[in-house]
């Protein structure tokens, strides 16, 4: 059995594996002190841009889900100049359905230029 900080940095190796076979950002990477220190940062170390924005990415891969407590944390990225993004796995669930929290806006607004 897998503890809680071995979880999470599956999830977040995952997500930055998944920045780089995607063509993202060559060099992604899960960042090292994630939740360490004061510093609110982001799980991912990724050069990615949303909407003129570097990604403030936050992953959780608990067995309770606490999405808004989550949420709250992922938003916190935003003072930074970051536009946060909550990525998430399901209990039971394999790595490859995680799911995304973002602004309806910040999607919107991505499907916009995708279709310009």
């Amino acid at each position: 059995m897998k503890n809680a900080k071995q979880k999470g940095r599956l999830l977040e190796n995952w997500v930055a594996d998944q920045l780089i076979a995607k063509g993202l950002d060559p060099r992604a990477r899960a960042e090292i002190s994630s939740g360490a220190g004061n510093r609110e940062k982001g799980d991912i170390w990724t050069s990615l841009m949303i909407l003129g924005q570097n990604a403030g990415i936050e992953c959780k891969n608990q067995k309770t889900l606490a999405i808004p407590d989550w949420w709250r944390q992922t938003k916190k990225l935003e003072s930074l100049g970051r536009e946060p993004v909550l990525v998430y796995k399901l209990p039971y669930e394999p790595l490859e359905n995680s799911l995304v929290t973002i602004y309806l806006d910040t999607l919107l607004e991505l499907l916009k230029n995708q279709k310009c």
